[in-house]
């Protein structure tokens, strides 16, 4: 594939990010309105405005600003963007701080269950107008001193299984197998009727635009696949099933970075995400809609959380709250909203780097 332009970088960023932000803060917006709190500012990026204007029904100011890397709602009694209180403000009519501890809750949980709604509806709407692809997981060959060769996998298992998950189909199948390079894997197939376990080892093969290891089995599918056009109500359910089982791989990849087992190359800064949205719309649109359902659930994912200044965060704070029939200080959650703003901030620096090390280098 040739490579990107920076307008091509730029375009596929902005393209891709845009409707991912905005769903999530209209998901924020739209409970907020239903408690009956006043939404001062709705902002997609951060910084000097670039372009707004202000509702004269609702009052609020909704803005384009300056850096393109999320967004936010500013409510009334809100002291900052991420949603720390000022003082008194829970006595304010139309404030985030006066709303019942419920209310909050919605309002902050509306915003990934937004992202989650908007991956399923474009999943959706791929499967209603390209189609789904179904190709059952059954090997159609093996590949002669693989590690699918090695484990004694044979033409014509069907495999339904992999460390206790079930596998629906050849996708379910590749996914597993890629991400576990040199891992050890229990294989649960059907052969001639009956069902066997086998254990296999992928083996890590390196790739160098993704800057990461693989693992490879060495196999292909066998023929019969098909590619059907769903009716709606098959589409939402085939489109919810396929994001329950995207969120699964990302918490799986997220518990690989919390024990210290995830590659540098599977955690993506702005920069390399600018360079997978250009490389998907250079594609063509249908892999560009598939890439940003992913990256909106994997937004919502993320937004849970239990960091401060992230939605997960806030929950934590009014869980707290429901439990213990009493808020934390105010000064408290002020000092680790800042706290997390900082560690935020720090980690999408470190991300930046790294991002620009991969592309010199």
């Amino acid at each position: 594939m040739p490579d990107l332009s920076a307008a091509q970088l730029i375009i596929g960023f902005l393209l891709l990010l845009t409707p991912v932000v905005f769903f999530h803060e209209l998901g924020h917006y739209w409970v907020a309105r239903r408690a009956g709190v006043v939404v001062e500012v709705f902002s997609i990026g951060f910084g000097p405005e670039i372009y707004g204007w202000t509702s004269s029904k609702t009052g609020t100011r909704w803005r384009i600003a300056a850096i393109p890397l999320g967004g936010y709602v500013r409510m009334r009694g809100d002291e900052s963007e991420a949603g720390g209180a000022s003082e008194g403000a829970s006595s304010v009519a139309g404030s985030f701080a006066g709303a019942g501890l419920w209310w909050r809750i919605g309002i902050v949980a509306a915003g990934p269950i937004a992202n989650f709604i908007l991956g399923i509806l474009l999943f959706a709407m791929v499967y209603m107008t390209a189609g789904k692809v179904f190709l059952p997981a059954q090997i159609g060959e093996v590949m002669p001193e693989t590690a699918a060769a090695e484990a004694g996998l044979q033409p014509g298992d069907l495999v339904t299984g992999i460390d206790g998950i079930s596998v629906r189909d050849f996708n379910d199948l590749r996914g597993l197998v890629v991400e576990s390079p040199g891992r050890p894997l229990e294989f649960t197939i059907e052969r001639d009727g009956r069902e066997l376990s086998l254990t296999v080892t992928p083996t890590p093969r390196f790739d160098e635009s993704m800057q990461i290891y693989l693992g490879v089995l060495g196999v292909r599918s066998a023929e019969g696949g098909t590619r059907e056009r769903l009716l709606p109500g098959s589409a939402l359910v085939a489109a919810t099933s396929d994001a329950f089982r995207m969120s699964v791989m990302i918490l799986r990849g997220l518990a690989r970075l919390g024990s210290g087992n995830m590659q540098a190359g599977e955690v993506q800064g702005p920069v390399g995400i600018a360079k997978i949205s250009g490389s998907a719309l250079q594609q063509g649109l249908i892999p560009f809609i598939l890439l940003t359902a992913v990256i909106s659930i994997n937004l919502g994912l993320i937004n849970l959380m239990p960091i401060p200044a992230l939605d997960g965060g806030h929950l934590v704070f009014f869980f707290y709250e429901a439990i213990f029939g009493k808020p934390l200080p105010l000064e408290l959650q002020n000092l680790l909203l800042r706290g997390g703003i900082a560690i935020l901030l720090g980690l999408t620096v470190v991300l930046v780097v790294f991002d620009v090390s991969r592309l010199i280098g």
